[in-house]
């Protein structure tokens, strides 16, 4: 299972260095918010959908290799077909930009229309971690894990699995310079992206066999396993359990609350690095996959520490580092991003640019944010399931996680899509104060929300035992 995890989330950090890349750098940060409001939301839902229907038909085994198939074939799909050919598929530039002449405030509408290329693999690089990692790993890892054993083996699982951000980091930045030792099997139309792409396919190749291994070898066993029968439970009714359950309400909470933080941030933090290496793919790439590799470091560090942290603070002290920390250090960040705009601060310190401070502090909240939210939040998180019956752990979860993540990202998003609508020519330094602003009430509601869910979890795991 261990292993499973880092092949997941090595193949998730790939994608999500590249696919940052080439969207703000080719369609500018502003039309991230789009994309997840009008075109990942509803894919989301849709996913939710065909996951009910398949689980009412097949086994959860069947369902977790044929969405692997699915993501393998649109990944080769786009390498070796859609991007090479982007010229021919998209609609020329003139014409896009004759459109937004006309209409404004339709503009990024109309950038996601002239390159929907990258704006499906976008969708499908954020479906990853939500459906394949979030819902699917963790399903079959609830499977197959004690409630007594979870505490111990997920921080192993977590320890070995993160430990993957060094390594994609390091093949980000190694496939991001033109020698490399595959650069000579490729065109000069798809060298800067298919290099890396063929690693991801190899591995949605390499997770089909070994998922197809512990389905034999192990979650077919009968010791520690958990028997998941066919369940009958449609999504409206999936969604009627949540409405009702306070305790899968509290969880669809702290989703939301983290993805909306997450959103609020993180285009005020691409929008910087975007002008600091002055729109550049191979330069940005490269600073991602420095990003990555430290993300990587700080998960790690947080690993080795997570089951005594764990043992002194609990399952409440533990899953409270997370939104703590993140209202910290994503506080300072505002703070700097404000300062620099209306030029309270300098524009050299100590000899050093402030965008570059700017940039700094942000890499280091990003890394922060990300290493504690991978080892403490997720941690906690699938923890909480455990103590629910087969059927509130299989469909609950699946809406919870889901529709939680994709409710908090469409939140975020809602709020940057209204502005970037009436003020087109907006930048996302503009808008910094009254996203700090709302990023501190989120913290706050997310916290609240932990303390509420603690109590409710303490109580199913003593009543279970």
């Amino acid at each position: 299972m261990a292993v499973l995890m880092f092949l997941i989330l090595l193949n998730q950090n790939l994608i999500r260095g590249l696919k940052d890349s080439l969207v703000v750098t080719m369609m500018g940060v502003q039309v991230i918010s789009f994309i997840k409001m009008f075109v990942e939301m509803p894919v989301g839902i849709l996913f939710v959908v065909v996951y009910t229907v398949l689980c009412n038909k097949m086994s959860t085994e069947r369902v977790f290799r044929l969405i692997l198939i699915f993501f393998l074939g649109f990944f080769a799909l786009f390498t070796f077909v859609l991007f090479p050919h982007q010229s021919l598929l998209h609609p020329g530039a003139e014409r896009i930009a004759d459109c937004v002449a006309c209409y404004p405030h339709l503009k990024w509408f109309f950038m996601m229309w002239g390159n929907w290329t990258l704006v499906l693999f976008y969708i499908m690089g954020e479906l990853w971690p939500m459906i394949v990692f979030t819902l699917l790993y963790w399903q079959l890892a609830n499977k197959i894990t004690k409630l007594e054993e979870a505490g111990r083996f997920y921080f192993l699982f977590n320890l070995i699995g993160q430990s993957n951000l060094l390594i994609s980091g390091s093949v980000v930045i190694y496939f991001s310079s033109n020698h490399h030792f595959l650069s000579s099997l490729f065109t000069k139309h798809t060298t800067q992206i298919a290099p890396i792409m063929s690693v991801v396919v190899a591995l949605c190749v390499v997770i089909l066999l070994l998922h197809l291994y512990i389905e034999r070898y192990i979650s077919g066993g009968e010791v520690g396993t958990r028997s998941m029968p066919m369940l009958q439970l449609s999504l409206w009714e999936s969604i009627q359990t949540v409405s009702k359950s306070s305790y899968l309400g509290l969880i669809c909470v702290l989703m939301v609350a983290y993805s909306m933080v997450i959103g609020l941030v993180e285009g005020l933090w691409l929008y910087e690095a975007n002008l600091f290496y002055k729109e550049n793919i191979s330069s940005f790439m490269v600073y991602q996959g420095r990003v990555l590799f430290w993300t990587g470091f700080a998960t790690l560090s947080c690993s080795l520490v997570g089951s005594y942290v764990m043992r002194k603070l609990g399952w409440l002290g533990t899953a409270l580092l997370t939104p703590v920390v993140t209202a910290v250090i994503g506080f300072l960040f505002f703070a700097l991003v404000i300062g620099s705009y209306f030029e309270v601060m300098p524009k050299l310190v100590w000899g050093i640019p402030t965008l570059a401070i700017v940039l700094a502090i942000g890499s280091l909240q990003n890394i922060l944010i990300k290493g504690t939210k991978y080892c403490f939040f997720d941690i906690t998180k699938e923890m909480a399931y455990i103590p629910l019956n087969d059927e509130m752990n299989t469909k609950g979860k699946a809406a919870a996680d889901i529709l939680g993540g994709k409710i908090g990202k469409l939140s975020g998003a809602i709020v940057q899509v209204v502005c970037y609508t009436i003020f087109a020519q907006a930048k996302p330094d503009q808008l910094a104060p009254f996203l700090c602003a709302m990023f501190l009430c989120i913290c706050g509601i997310w916290i609240i929300a932990i303390k509420k869910l603690a109590q409710q979890y303490h109580a199913l795991s003593r009543n279970g035992s």
